[in-house]
C-alpha cells in the first residue's frame, strides 16, 4: 500500500482549458495550469479471494488533494489566482491473476482495474475568483475522467515495476551450507479457494555437488479447514527426510571416535552426581535374574568409570575397555582404539499427531591402532538401534530441531575377529557416549535450522506449531 500510495501521488495532471458563457459578458476563456497532487490518501483496503483465479483488492473512501493556478481571459483583460481541489470518495478495485513462471516463482498480473471518483470541491483565491463557479462542473468532469484513467494506469505500472519484482525475491533455491541446498520452487500455480490461498512449494533438499532424483515420494498432506492465523506453513516430513538423505549420501552422518574426541568426557561427567545419574534400581528390578545381574554389573562398572579422578580421562584404549572385553587387553596390550559409526541407511523422521520419532540403525566398527604404524586392525562390528524423539520448533523464520533419546541404545554383535563377547556391558558405555558426545554434535547442527520461504522484509509473530500425520503445521500472523 505504501508503494501504491507513493506511485499514485506522482500522477501527472495535464493543463485544462476551455471557454464558457457569462451572461452579458459573452464568451470567457479559462486555463487551469500547474496542477499538482499534494496528497493521495488511501484509507480503507480489503482483500477478497477469487476462487480459481486470484485475488481482488478494494480501496474505498480515499482522498486526493490537488493544487494549481487558474487564469480567466476576456479580450485584453486577464485575471489570475490559485485554487485547491479536494476529491472525496475515490474507490479503486483491482483484480489480480496469480500463476507461476518456468523457474517456479509466483507471478501476478492485473486482470481488471476500475476506479470511481466522488465529489470534487474547489476553493479559489484571487480577484473575481467567483468566476470559476461558472465552469466548476466542467472542471469536475474533466478531472474525474483523468483520475479514472491515470489511477488504473499507475496500478498496472506499479504491478509490473514493484509487485512482480517483489515476488521474484521468493527464493527458488537456497544454499544451506557447503554440502546441501534446498529447492523452494513452486510445483504448481497458487490455488485460490473460498477459504484461502494455497501455495505448493517443493521443499526438497539436494546435494550441491551432484543433484539426483529423490528415491521416495512425498506423502499426502490434509489440511484442516479451521484457521485463526493469517498464514500457515505445512512442512512435510519429506522435507526433513530429503535432508537426511543428502547428508547421509555425503558421508556427513559418519562419525569417527578417537581419544582426542572424548578427552573431556570426565569433565562433563563431573557436572553430575554419578549415583544420582545412574541409580542402582537394578536391585529391586522385576526382570529375570540374569538380566538383573548384568544390569547391576553394568551400573557398577559405569559408577566406577564416572568416579575416576578427573586427571585420569576416559580413553578408547584396550586397558580402559579390558573390564568389558577381556581378550582385547590380551590380544592388543596397551593399544589405542578407534570407532567408526555410520547409519545403515538415511534415518527418516516419522510424523504422527503430536509426535515426531526417529529410529536409526547404526553400524559401529572398532579398530585397534597398531603402535608405531599407520595401520589399524579391525576388531568387531556392532549394529546399534535406538528410538529417538525429535523436538521441532520455530524461531525468527527458521525451523530448528533437537534430539533426545526415547530409549537406550541396543547393541547386536554382527561380526568379531576377537571371538564372542557380551555386548551388554558395551551398551552401558555407548549410551554414555551417545548422551554426551553424539547427541550434542547432532544438535549443534540442528540448532542452525533452515529458513522458511519468506520474501524479503516479511516477519512472523504469534507462531503456533502443530504436528499432524506426515507433516507439521506452523501458523503465524505476518507483520
Amino acid at each position: 500500500m505504501a508503494t501504491l500510495k507513493k506511485e499514485l501521488s506522482t500522477i501527472n495532471l495535464p493543463d485544462l482549458s476551455g471557454s464558457f458563457q457569462v451572461g452579458w459578458m459573452g464568451s470567457v476563456s479559462y486555463e487551469l495550469e500547474s496542477l499538482r497532487i499534494l496528497n493521495f490518501q488511501l484509507q480503507n483496503s480489503n482483500l477478497n479471494l477469487r476462487p480459481g483465479q486470484g485475488v481482488t483488492a478494494s480501496l474505498s473512501n480515499n482522498y486526493v488533494s490537488i493544487t494549481g493556478n487558474w487564469k480567466v481571459k476576456k479580450a485584453f483583460i486577464t485575471l489570475r489566482g490559485t485554487f485547491d481541489l479536494s476529491v472525496d470518495d475515490v474507490s479503486i478495485s483491482i483484480s489480480l491473476n496469480l500463476g507461476k513462471d518456468p523457474s517456479g516463482r509466483p507471478t501476478a498480473s492485473v486482470d481488471h482495474c476500475n476506479s470511481s471518483v466522488g465529489h470534487v470541491s474547489v476553493h479559489t483565491s484571487g480577484r473575481l475568483s467567483w468566476l470559476l463557479n461558472f465552469f466548476h462542473e466542467r472542471i469536475e468532469n474533466k478531472l474525474k475522467n483523468i483520475l479514472k484513467q491515470e489511477i488504473c494506469e499507475i496500478v498496472r505500472q506499479s504491478t509490473t515495476s514493484h509487485l512482480e519484482p517483489y515476488l521474484q525475491t521468493l527464493p527458488v533455491t537456497l544454499m544451506i551450507d557447503t554440502v546441501a541446498g534446498i529447492d523452494y520452487s513452486l510445483v504448481g500455480a497458487p490455488w485460490v479457494t473460498s477459504e484461502g490461498l494455497d501455495t505448493p512449494f517443493k521443499g526438497e533438499f539436494f546435494r550441491q555437488s551432484q543433484r539426483s532424483p529423490v528415491p521416495f515420494d512425498a506423502p499426502p498432506i490434509r489440511l484442516s479447514q479451521e484457521h485463526d492465523r493469517m498464514t500457515y506453513f505445512a512442512v512435510s516430513q519429506y522435507v526433513f527426510n530429503t535432508a537426511s538423505q543428502v547428508y547421509h549420501q555425503a558421508g556427513y552422518m559418519n562419525f569417527t571416535l578417537r581419544n582426542e574426541h572424548i578427552q573431556n568426557l570426565t569433565e562433563l561427567a563431573g557436572n553430575h552426581s554419578a549415583k544420582g545419574w545412574w541409580k542402582p534400581t537394578c536391585l529391586t528390578s522385576k526382570a529375570p535374574t540374569f538380566i538383573t545381574m548384568m544390569s547391576c554389573f553394568s551400573s557398577s562398572f559405569l559408577l566406577h568409570v564416572l568416579q575416576t579422578p578427573l586427571e585420569f580421562p576416559i580413553q578408547l584404549h584396550t586397558k580402559s575397555l579390558g573390564a568389558v572385553i577381556p581378550q582385547l587387553a590380551r590380544l592388543y596390550p596397551n593399544t589405542e582404539l578407534e570407532l567408526e559409526i555410520s547409519p545403515e541407511s538415511a534415518p527418516f523422521l516419522k510424523f504422527s499427531p503430536g509426535n515426531v520419532t526417529l529410529i536409526p540403525v547404526m553400524n559401529i566398527q572398532a579398530f585397534a591402532l597398531l603402535p608405531n604404524s599407520s595401520d589399524r586392525k579391525p576388531l568387531f562390528q556392532l549394529r546399534a538401534r535406538t528410538n529417538i524423539s525429535a523436538i521441532i520448533s520455530v524461531s525468527s523464520g527458521r525451523v530448528l530441531g533437537s534430539l533426545t533419546p526415547g530409549s537406550k541404545l541396543e547393541l547386536e554383535l554382527k561380526h568379531s575377529n576377537i571371538n564372542f563377547f557380551n555386548v551388554q556391558l558395551l551398551e552401558t558405555v555407548f549410551n554414555y557416549y551417545a548422551t554426551y558426545l553424539i547427541y550434542p554434535t547432532l544438535n549443534a547442527k540442528l540448532e542452525e535450522g533452515f529458513p522458511l520461504p519468506l520474501p524479503r522484509d516479511t516477519y512472523l509473530n504469534s507462531l503456533e506449531l502443530q504436528i499432524h500425520k506426515n507433516f507439521l503445521l506452523l501458523g503465524a500472523n505476518i507483520d
